[in-house]
C-alpha cells in the first residue's frame, strides 16, 4: 500500500490555535498529531505516504521532512485551490504509483486501527474500495452508512431522524480511512472541487463497488477543542494504542514546574513552559514555551505557545488562549476564546 494524508484543511474549528499552524500539527502530549498517523502506517508496514496539503505547508515540511527521521518516504502535494477530498486525491496522482493500492486517511482522525486487517479485507472484497466503518451512540450527527449481507455498501443516509431508521440496525458511520484500488483515480476529474463521501461513494455504492469494514478500533476526530483535549488525555491514559507517552501527565523537555505546583488529571506541559508556585494544571494542554503564574488554576483548558497567564488566573472548561496572548492576573474565564497575541482583558 501507498497512503494519502489529507491535511488541507485550516482547523476552523481549533481557532485560534490554527491561526499560526495546521490543525495536524496541534501536539498530542509529546509529538503533533499526524506523527501518531505516521507511527500507525509504519506500524503496518506502509512507507511510502503523501501529505496533500493547502494550509502552512511549511510547518510540516519543515518538521518532518523527507521522513528519513522516521523510516518513511515523505512526499508534499499542495492544491492550488480548495478541491474537496476527491479532488485533493486526485491531484497528488502525480506522487502515487499506478500500481499500488492507495491508503487514505483523513488529517484530523486519531485511531488505532488494524491496517492489515482493512488490507485484508479489501482483498477478499474484490471491490474498487473499501471504508472503515465506526460505531456510534446517536447517528444523528453523522452520516450513516448500511451495509448488504455481502458487506458491500447498501446507501448513505445523511444525519438520520428517528424514523429513517431500522429496527435494531448498527449505527455505523464512515471513519475516514479509506482503501482503493488505483483505478480509482479514474473515476475523479481532475481539478475539480469533489467530494469522495458525497460525489464518489455513491456513485460506487450504485455500481456495487463499494465495501465497508466495520471496525472495533479507538476512533476520535480531533477537530474541536473538546476532542483535542480527549486526545491528550486517551494518549496518556493509553485508550488508544500509540506510540505516545502514557502515564497521568505529559511534562515537555525543559519545563520548569514549581516544587508546590500541581499537575494532573491527564494535563501536558509542553516544553519550556514555567510552572508557578502552587499554580493547579488539571485537564488541560500547555503548549511550548508558556508562562503559568503563581497561584493560577487551569481545568479543562487549552493555552497556546508563548503564552502568560497570571498570577491568581483561573481559566475553566472551554477556554482556548491563542498563542503569545496575556492573561492578566486575578482573571476568571469560562468558555471563551483568547486571540492570538490579544492582552485580556
Amino acid at each position: 500500500m501507498q497512503a494519502v494524508i489529507l491535511v488541507g484543511g485550516q482547523g476552523t474549528r481549533l481557532r485560534p490555535l490554527t491561526d499560526t499552524r495546521p490543525k495536524p500539527m496541534m501536539a498530542v502530549a509529546d509529538r503533533p498529531f499526524v506523527a501518531y498517523q505516521l507511527d500507525l502506517l509504519r506500524r503496518h508496514g506502509v512507507r511510502d505516504v503523501v501529505f496533500s496539503c493547502g494550509y502552512r505547508v511549511e510547518a510540516l515540511e519543515g518538521h518532518f521532512g523527507d521522513g528519513s527521521a522516521y523510516g518513511l518516504n515523505l512526499r508534499y502535494v499542495v492544491d492550488p485551490e480548495p478541491l474537496g477530498t476527491a479532488g485533493a486525491i486526485k491531484n497528488a496522482e502525480s506522487a502515487l504509483s499506478p500500481r499500488r493500492r492507495i491508503l487514505v486517511l483523513n488529517g484530523d482522525i486519531l485511531t488505532d486501527l488494524d491496517l492489515s486487517a482493512l488490507a485484508a479485507a479489501h482483498e477478499r472484497s474484490g471491490a474498487l474500495g473499501t471504508l472503515t466503518l465506526t460505531d456510534v451512540d446517536d447517528p444523528s450527527r453523522y452520516g450513516l452508512v448500511r451495509l448488504y449481507d455481502n458487506g458491500r455498501v447498501e446507501a448513505f443516509v445523511e444525519k438520520p431522524s428517528e424514523d429513517q431508521l431500522r429496527p435494531g440496525e448498527p449505527f455505523r458511520i464512515n471513519a475516514g480511512t479509506y482503501l482503493f484500488e488505483p483505478e480509482i483515480l479514474a473515476e475523479i476529474p481532475a481539478g475539480i472541487n469533489c467530494s469522495i463521501e458525497r460525489d464518489v461513494f455513491p456513485r460506487l455504492a450504485e455500481a456495487d463497488k463499494l465495501a465497508g469494514f466495520p471496525a472495533t478500533a479507538y476512533w476520535l476526530d480531533i477537530g474541536t477543542p473538546e476532542s483535542y483535549l480527549q486526545a491528550n488525555l486517551d494518549v496518556l491514559a493509553g485508550v488508544v494504542q500509540s506510540e505516545g507517552p502514557t502515564g497521568d501527565r505529559y511534562i515537555g523537555d525543559g519545563a520548569q514546574i514549581a516544587a508546590d505546583a500541581v499537575i494532573d488529571g491527564g494535563s501536558s506541559v509542553g516544553a519550556g513552559s514555567v510552572v508557578g508556585s502552587t499554580a493547579r494544571v488539571r485537564g488541560t494542554v500547555v503548549l511550548d514555551g508558556v508562562t503559568i503564574g503563581a497561584g493560577a488554576t487551569l481545568d479543562g483548558a487549552i493555552v497556546g505557545a508563548g503564552a502568560v497567564v497570571g498570577d491568581g488566573a483561573v481559566l475553566g472548561a472551554g477556554v482556548v488562549v491563542g498563542d503569545g496572548a496575556q492573561i492578566a492576573p486575578n482573571t476568571t474565564l469560562n468558555g471563551m476564546s483568547v486571540p492570538t497575541g490579544a492582552v485580556h482583558p
